[in-house]
């Protein structure tokens, strides 16, 4: 967790920890409003972000959610900003090694085929019952990673974080 406290501002609470603890490849992160279960998020994906070329996709149902006050790109611009680069068009942080975290969207079910040739080490669904489960089990296939982020210990990992109800629960 090394990298985490290099990129995170806050010490992560109990629960968070035990979150972030997790070693196994699917876990979710469910609770009332106001669990600070997105900023888990954005710490899980910070997790192994010294390692080169990781990459980690946190998903929303759309772009504007992520944009809103208190949503994960303005919190991750409190995070990051002047330790990686961020690229608007791609919503995109870029660290010095060539890691990244993607922010991306999948307002529809044909939204989750523009992730179709990329691979992920880590994707995240924030708010996850809002998504149809085809959609989440097709980025399933997304959780790939080249043999030098094997041996380097980088684990497959897909987080869902969301309060209770929505369309795809």
């Amino acid at each position: 967790m090394e990298a985490l406290g290099k990129y995170c501002p806050q010490t992560p609470w109990p629960r968070q920890q035990t979150f972030l603890e997790l070693n196994c490849k699917e876990a979710l992160f469910g609770g009332a409003a106001g669990g600070s279960k997105s900023s888990a998020l954005l710490m899980a994906a910070l997790q192994y972000i010294d390692v080169p070329r990781y990459a980690a996709l946190i998903l929303r149902r759309d772009s504007q959610r992520l944009r809103l006050s208190g949503g994960l790109i303005p919190r991750s611009h409190e995070w990051l900003t002047g330790k990686a680069n961020w690229n608007g068009q791609d919503k995109r942080w870029t660290f010095p090694n060539g890691s990244s975290i993607q922010f991306g969207y999948l307002d529809n079910t044909d939204d989750k085929y523009r992730y179709g040739s990329s691979e992920y080490s880590f994707i995240a669904f924030d708010e996850l019952t809002e998504f149809m489960e085809e959609d989440y089990l097709f980025l399933f296939s997304r959780l790939r990673m080249t043999k030098d982020l094997e041996q380097a210990g980088v684990p497959y990992r897909m987080r869902g974080a969301t309060n209770p109800g929505g369309r795809g629960s």
